[in-house]
């Protein structure tokens, strides 16, 4: 049997890579007010939550899959790699490591490889596309452990957020911080810190020029690296457009990159990046 990539629905996909990847997605669930719960699957309504997180008065809250949840995603499988949220964000990583080893202690033969993405979103997507890519070439079980965990080690994640109001909510900005923002329309460009955690590069004024920013930094960052040797991932929530034309961009002035691979946030992403935010990970 084939090394099974399972991942938390923070991995973004559209409906046909998840098939040729072959990913079983494990869901998160989020609750943006008291009586209402959506389950982060393929049913989800992104335009209700949407529309729900706007009328939130109070922090979004999420739950991480549970342990048995992710135990019979491992149950079904002889080797799987095992690609969460970063463990600073969620307690996704620490469920799926109480499954795996409840799983291993009912079928010890079984080989489970647990990752902390250290990142989300579009960041999860590259790791299962790269140990796709090693699966398909023919890699053993530990040589896709090794090449995934080397990926992480060495993966950036950048994103820029058109709507601040969740960073608001979650106390991640201040209300003065927040309004001050909106009136002089203030955009962070944000990163990972290396260690998982969000970390701010720069406020810009105006989204545009926030998003140019962005690309300047990606151009500095990969300016070492041959042509066409990268790929990156850009998931980005209900902003086709502005996607596609930051791919052009990115295209332009980013020689390293051979690919950059678009998917929709689903409903974990939607709260993290909001309306109009931007992922991307390489």
């Amino acid at each position: 049997m084939a090394i099974k990539i399972i991942a938390d629905s923070c991995c973004d996909t559209t409906p046909e890579l998840k098939k040729a990847l072959g990913i079983t997605h494990v869901p998160l669930t989020i609750i943006p007010a008291t009586n209402i719960c959506f389950v982060d699957d393929e049913k989800i309504d992104l335009k209700s939550l949407m529309a729900e997180m706007k009328k939130a008065k109070d922090p979004v809250r999420t739950a991480c899959p549970s342990v048995e949840a992710y135990a019979d995603a491992m149950r079904a499988c002889d080797e799987c790699i095992v690609i969460t949220l970063s463990a600073k964000l969620s307690g996704s990583y620490n469920a799926a490591r109480l499954a795996r080893q409840a799983v291993l202690e009912e079928f010890p033969d079984k080989k489970i490889f647990v990752a902390d993405s250290k990142s989300a979103s579009a960041g999860e997507l590259l790791i299962a596309l790269h140990a796709h890519d090693l699966i398909a070439n023919g890699a053993s079980y530990m040589e896709t452990v090794k090449g995934v965990t080397e990926l992480i080690g060495r993966m950036h994640t950048l994103f820029v957020l058109e709507d601040l109001s969740n960073l608001v909510k979650n106390g991640r900005m201040s209300k003065v911080e927040g309004v001050v923002a909106s009136v002089m329309s203030l955009h962070p460009v944000l990163s990972d810190n290396g260690d998982g955690e969000i970390a701010k590069l720069k406020v810009v004024r105006g989204l545009q020029n926030a998003l140019n920013h962005m690309v300047a930094v990606i151009a500095e960052m990969t300016k070492n690296e041959p042509a066409k040797s990268l790929t990156l991932t850009l998931a980005y929530c209900n902003c086709l457009g502005r996607a596609e034309n930051l791919r052009l961009d990115l295209l332009e002035k980013c020689p390293a990159f051979k690919e950059i691979i678009l998917v929709p946030t689903a409903g974990i992403s939607t709260v993290y990046a909001n309306e109009g935010g931007i992922v991307v990970a390489f």
